[in-house]
Order: structure tokens, then C-alpha cells, then sequence
């Protein structure tokens, strides 16, 4: 019954931290306009998604590195090769919400001075990695 309530817990901070994962994503993109100045509602909200990104989704990002790393444990799956894949997307996806986050707050600074423009597609590359890590966990190759 404990794997089931970590597995349960495990998956909730999951879609908590990607759910803020994608809005740093879509956020970055929306006020990433190159040389522009952000209008004070853009700066609000922007500030509003740092202040989510705080409070939940970094909580929920360790959550979901803490409760995983009990679950392979408890499942005894170190060692399988599809858990060490699953890994290598989890550090990019954890890489990737440091970069997001530290680039939206550029952007409120106005320090950020040119436009990546792989940062357009950073939600989709969340997704394409979410939907390898769903393969992995589920098919477990």
C-alpha cells in the first residue's frame, strides 16, 4: 500500500512541476520579444508566474525527485536501462526549468538581451520529453 501512496503522490508532483514547467515555457516565449520593453500587466504577470514558480513548482520538482528516487528503490529498478533513460530526460527537463526561469527573470529585469529562439519551442520540447519519459515508465523497454 506505500508504493501506491508514493506512486500517487510521485505522479501529483509530476503534473504540478511540468504544469509550471510549460507555463515558464509558454511565458518566456510570450514576453521573450527581443529589444522590446515590457508594458508594467506584462511585468506583473510575469512576476506572478516567478512567484508560482517559487512556491509550487520548484516544491513540486524536488517532490517529484524525492518520491521517484524512493519509488525505484522500493521497486528495486536501479540498474534497468530504461529507468537510466528516464533519468537522462528528468535532468534535461530539471536543466530546462532552471534555464526558463532564470531567462523570464531576465526578462523582467531588462537585462535580457537577445532572443533565443530555441526558447519558442522550450513547451514543446517539454512535452516530446514528457512523452518519452511516459513511454519508458509504461512499455519499461
Amino acid at each position: 500500500m506505500t508504493y501506491l501512496w508514493l506512486k500517487a503522490l510521485h505522479l501529483a508532483a509530476v503534473l504540478a512541476w511540468t504544469g509550471g514547467l510549460l507555463l515558464l515555457g509558454v511565458a518566456a516565449a510570450a514576453l521573450g520579444r527581443s529589444g522590446s520593453v515590457l508594458l508594467p500587466h506584462e511585468k506583473r504577470m510575469g512576476q506572478a508566474f516567478l512567484r508560482w514558480d517559487r512556491r509550487v513548482t520548484v516544491p513540486a520538482m524536488v517532490a517529484t525527485w524525492g518520491l521517484g528516487i524512493a519509488l525505484a528503490s522500493l521497486g528495486g529498478w536501479f540498474g534497468a536501462g530504461w529507468l537510466y533513460a528516464k533519468l537522462v530526460l528528468v535532468f534535461a527537463l530539471s536543466g530546462l526549468h532552471g534555464v526558463l526561469s532564470a531567462c523570464l527573470r531576465r526578462q523582467l529585469e531588462g537585462t535580457n538581451t537577445r532572443e533565443r529562439a530555441w526558447i519558442r519551442i522550450s513547451p514543446g520540447l517539454c512535452v516530446a520529453a514528457l512523452g518519452g519519459i511516459a513511454l519508458l515508465v509504461v512499455l519499461k523497454p
